[in-house]
């Protein structure tokens, strides 16, 4: 297990040096509104992509790692994902599209309605690659995962040099996710064939049924956990200027980033916990539990130390020092995952445990928290009350989780 993890920290590491390189990048040679545009772009494709990923990347994951080694199992049930996903994603798309004016003039920007045009080819993609890599999980080849995720990071860079090469316009950058996801969505096909009998998937349809089943009561969740991953940066685009919204969306960035640990090893964790589960062995799903949070909670509480610590002094020195402004939102957000460590790895085990309805319900309330909280404090105490809200957000995901996990599941965690 720890081997595992070890391999898919290594594209946690890849999301910190490409996701700041990404973002000092634009800062540095467009500026801070060419940023807040980007990210307000990015912010709209993923929340969009979750109805084109449909939450099938969930369904697949956990069906798949239920029976691994059964062949025509897994065939049937990647094939009767993959057809309703390809329906999904291309309804997305053309939403997508029809959308870019009205979140325009929702943000009061010119540039994030062509921007989005650009990104369109990204979105379909990226929906088709969600539920690829569940595919890639479910069958347990960790190492082949972490590659492909460090490979979309790497992609990511090679993306902002050729648009610094060839110098852009600001509201054509997000053409980066379009390449990005183009190439590895090839990639992820060739893994697709090589490692699933797809000539043996008679029956899909049955699958089909139920992974939109499965789906239409957990995409609901996904969706607010999307948007709650990037409300504050909503809120923050509709109440404070643009410059507000890059000097915020930076320190942002960096905090993605820290969450990025326990996701790596929530990954890890998905399959096991989905197979202990389907066998009733509920024992041993709690001592996985424990065993992981031993060393886990205490490298996440270092790092985000370490982290609030040096913030105000490296990333001015990487960029500019009206960066600085940053620094104090940044640090309430890692005292956010500090306090909620013990439990961010496991915030799927309602999906893993086959409860997506009440999955939903907790992600909405979670959303609902942090929702009043960003409402009430932005306007009252600017970068550092979005930041406030989405901690207490953080935090009160965590005390949902353990009283959600343990009344429906039957789980200690």
């Amino acid at each position: 297990m720890r081997r595992d993890v070890s391999w898919n920290l290594v594209p946690v590491v890849l999301l910190a040096v490409v996701g700041l390189a990404l973002n000092f990048s634009i800062a540095g040679h467009w500026g801070a509104r060419a940023l807040g545009a980007f990210n307000i772009v990015t912010t709209a494709m993923f929340a969009v992509a979750v109805f084109g990923a449909g939450g099938l990347q969930f369904a697949v994951l956990r069906a798949v790692a239920e029976n691994p080694d059964d062949r025509y199992h897994v065939a049937q049930v990647v094939v009767g994902a993959l057809i309703p996903n390809l329906v999904l994603a291309a309804v997305a798309t053309a939403a997508f599209v029809l959308l870019r004016g009205p979140i325009g003039d929702l943000v009061h920007s010119t540039l994030v309605p062509e921007g989005i045009l650009w990104a369109t080819p990204g979105l379909f993609c990226f929906a088709i690659n969600k539920t690829l890599l569940g595919v890639v999980n479910g069958l347990r080849r960790m190492r082949a995962f972490a590659v492909y995720t460090s490979l979309r990071y790497l992609l990511i860079g090679i993306g902002i040099a050729l648009a610094w090469g060839l110098d852009l316009p600001a509201d054509h950058l997000p053409v980066i996710w379009s390449l990005t996801e183009g190439v590895l969505l090839l990639i992820l096909v060739v893994e697709l064939v090589r490692t699933v009998a797809l000539r043996r998937s008679g029956g899909w349809t049955a699958w089909a049924r139920r992974h939109l089943d499965y789906g239409v009561r957990s995409v609901l969740a996904t969706l607010v956990s999307e948007i709650n991953s990037k409300l504050d940066i909503w809120v923050v685009a509709v109440a404070m200027p643009e410059t507000e919204v890059g000097i915020y969306s930076l320190a942002s960035v960096v905090f993605e980033g820290a969450l990025q640990l326990p996701v790596a090893v929530q990954n890890n964790l998905n399959p096991v916990i989905a197979r202990h589960v389907a066998a009733g062995q509920l024992l041993e799903v709690e001592a996985l539990v424990h065993r992981s949070r031993r060393w886990f909670v205490p490298a996440m509480v270092g790092a985000c130390a370490l982290g609030a610590v040096a913030y105000p002094y490296v990333i001015p020195w990487l960029t500019k020092p009206e960066f600085r402004a940053g620094a104090l939102p940044f640090a309430i957000l890692m005292a956010g995952i500090a306090l909620s460590s013990p439990y961010l790895p496991f915030n799927q085990t309602l999906l893993m445990a086959s409860r997506p309805g009440w999955h939903t319900v907790y992600t909405l309330l979670m959303v609902a928290i942090a929702a009043s909280a960003l409402v009430i404090l932005t306007p009252l105490y600017g970068l550092p009350g979005a930041a406030a809200g989405t901690a207490i957000g953080l935090v009160s995901s965590a005390i949902l989780l353990r009283f959600l996990v343990r009344s429906r599941v039957g789980l200690r965690i």
